[in-house]
This record gives structure tokens, C-alpha cells and sequence, in this order.
């Protein structure tokens, strides 16, 4: 779909190597620009790349660079504000270079903002961004739980940088000229929120954290162990999967009574806490495959919590969701195009196209 865009993604860590993959998937031609003393890119995140090696305190290299950016449509920069300044590749000089290049920067803090100089990784991204003060944790503790780095890296500035890359690029294609994306991570997770904001200022969700609908604080929408460790997720909003859920329950033991009190009080919110304690012992009773098993009989909005390696033998998802490398599982390209088929692509070896370089 993207075969006549070119990219050149300068090395860098988790959003700006996943925007490159992505683009890479979709078909465009991607290039990573490396140190000569890099370390091996064996993530999956690179497959389909090129890889060339450069000094960029080198002026030949950065003439090179320069020649490249000539030829190119989309520029990542993984960089803290100031570094491609410093080495002479500014968007200013860049779009002298090319008018038509769209030139992604993807930062912690964006290139403006007071915070610009601060250093951090997705946690501290999503703090400041609003969003870990609404992660809450499911246990006794009111605190916020932290998401891995899904959120931060990959949500904002791997997916938003994405969709920002391709609507400046339709702006290109429309006649339009190139520009400047400047993703700073934080304030794009404070984007992400906006339905939350929007519940916070209708005082949807007032109660703190982790006393919310949507954060721990109710019985059907919640995480669950089970006797083997493992968790179930529950996330029956409606009342008709909230009927189906309690039939779950007492088809997984609950007595009839029981069912009968915890069906009349779902938005009881003074009963929350103990539905909450009832069920989770409830829970653990049975493991995560027996509950598995039982929910499968009823449409209540009950899933397992499933482990990335399970997809070795387990097929929730369909085919070619996942694919295997070397005797290990990665996630093919998504979603699916009904006209476009992602390709298996190998992964490169630092610098191994540097035989492709320009000449000067």
C-alpha cells in the first residue's frame, strides 16, 4: 500500500521503532540509520527495514544523510530536542532540502513544552499525561497500577505518530507541503484520555481512584484470581450481560440466594466492596481454564486473561495473528485489508545495506 514511500527512522528506542515497523508492514521502504557501534536489532519491530550505518559527527556521513533526505518522504527522529540541530539536520534545513518531507519527532515532553529537557520512559510520560492517576491497582490498596509501557510507547507515540504521519502525508499527496509533527508522549496520552476528562468533568468519575465504574471499583468490572494464579476479566456493564454473568456464577457454584441478592444490587454502590470480596473467593475456587469453561456457556463479557505465550498452542484470535521466527511468536501486521496482504519480512543485520549508500 505505501511501496513508493520512503522513511528514514534514525535508531532509537521502543515508539519511533515501532512507528518504522508499522510502515514497514503497510509496505513502505524503511530505512534505519545506525551508529557504527550499534548494538544487534533483532526485534521483530525491524523487520522489512533497511539498515545503514553512519558517523553523524562525520560531515561525508551527514552529506550523505542530506542526500537521502532528498529522495525521501518521511523523516523519524527518536531524538531529545536539539540533537538534529546540533548535527545539522534541523527541519528548517531539511525542508530547505526537501519541501514535501514530513519530519516526526517523537519526545517525552514534545519540543516546546517547560518539561522538554526532562529526561524519563513511558511511566513518568503517563503521569504527567493524567493517565497512570486513573490506572488503579485491584487490590486492597487504592494506588495506580502501572501498564507496562503499552500505553505511552506504543499507543501514543507509536500509533498516534502513525496516524499523524499518514494524515500529513495525505496533506503531501493533496498538494499540500511538508511539516513538522512534534508527539510529545505525554501530552498524547492526556489526548488519549479525553473520554475519562470528559467523565471526570461530569462527575462520572469523582469517587478517587480505584472507586470508579471503570477503575476497580464495582464487582462486574474487575479482575479475578483463580486457584491456579491465573485471572479471569469481568466487564459486564449492561444489565443483559449482568444477568448472563450471575448465571455464570452459579453455574460455577453460587447459590441461588446469593444470585439472586447480587443480580437486584449491581449499581448498590454501598454494596460493591463486599460483592467484590464474595466473588473473588468465588473465583478462586476453580482455575482460570474450569471458569474459562463455564463462561463460554453464557454471553456476559467474562474472559480469560491470557498470556502472550499461550498463543503458542492456544487460537482465541483467528488465523494469522501470529506467526513464528526461528522457533519463537511475534504479531503479524494489522488489522486486515480485504486488498492487502502483509509479507513475512526478514530482519536486518546492522549496516547491511551500506553498499546501497549514495555516492556524493
Amino acid at each position: 500500500m505505501l511501496s513508493q514511500i520512503k522513511v528514514l527512522e534514525f535508531a532509537g528506542l521502543a515508539p519511533t521503532v515501532f512507528i518504522g515497523m508499522v510502515l514497514a508492514d503497510y509496505g513502505a521502504q524503511v530505512t534505519i540509520l545506525s551508529r557504527h557501534d550499534s548494538q544487534p536489532q533483532n526485534s521483530p519491530m525491524n523487520r522489512g527495514k533497511k539498515s545503514m550505518t553512519f558517523d553523524l559527527k562525520n560531515k561525508q556521513d551527514i552529506e550523505i544523510v542530506k542526500h537521502m533526505i532528498k529522495d525521501s518522504n518521511i523523516l523519524i527522529d527518536p531524538y531529545r530536542p536539539g540533537v538534529l540541530e546540533r548535527l545539522g539536520l534541523s527541519y528548517k534545513i531539511c525542508s530547505e532540502i526537501n519541501p514535501k518531507l514530513i519530519y516526526c519527532r517523537v519526545t517525552g515532553f514534545g519540543q516546546n513544552s517547560p518539561l522538554k529537557e526532562k529526561a524519563g520512559h513511558d511511566i513518568n510520560f503517563i503521569s504527567y499525561g493524567g493517565v497512570l492517576g486513573y490506572c488503579a491497582s485491584t487490590g486492597s490498596q487504592k494506588r495506580p497500577a502501572i501498564p507496562g509501557n503499552v500505553i505511552g510507547d506504543f499507543a501514543v507515540g507509536g500509533m498516534l505518530g502513525v496516524a499523524s504521519i499518514l494524515a500529513a502525508l495525505i496533506n503531501v499527496q493533496k498538494g499540500g507541503s511538508g511539516q513538522q509533527i512534534d508527539l510529545g508522549m505525554a501530552q498524547g496520552a492526556a489526548y488519549l484520555s479525553q473520554f475519562i476528562l470528559h467523565q471526570k468533568n461530569e462527575k462520572l468519575w469523582s469517587n478517587g481512584i480505584g472507586n470508579n465504574v471503570l477503575d476497580g471499583g464495582t464487582h462486574f468490572y474487575n479482575i479475578y484470581q483463580c486457584k491456579d494464579g491465573k485471572f479471569m476479566s469481568v466487564g459486564c456493564l449492561e444489565e443483559k450481560f449482568y444477568q448472563e454473568f450471575v448465571k455464570g456464577l452459579i453455574a460455577g457454584g453460587l447459590s441461588q440466594q446469593r444470585g439472586q441478592f447480587i443480580l437486584e444490587n449491581q449499581l448498590n454502590q454501598a454494596e460493591w466492596e463486599n460483592l467484590k470480596q464474595e466473588i473473588s473467593t468465588l473465583f478462586e475456587s476453580k482455575t482460570r481454564d474450569q471458569w474459562e469453561k463455564i463462561f463460554d456457556q453464557f454471553d456476559a463479557c467474562v474472559s480469560p486473561v491470557v498470556d502472550l505465550e499461550e498463543y503458542e498452542t492456544k487460537n482465541y484470535l483467528g488465523e494469522n495473528v501470529f506467526v513464528k521466527r526461528n522457533g519463537k511468536i511475534e504479531v503479524n501486521g494489522q488489522p486486515i485489508f480485504s486488498d492487502y496482504q502483509f509479507q513475512f519480512k526478514d530482519i536486518p543485520k546492522i549496516g547491511q545495506h551500506n553498499n546501497e549508500k549514495p555516492r556524493l
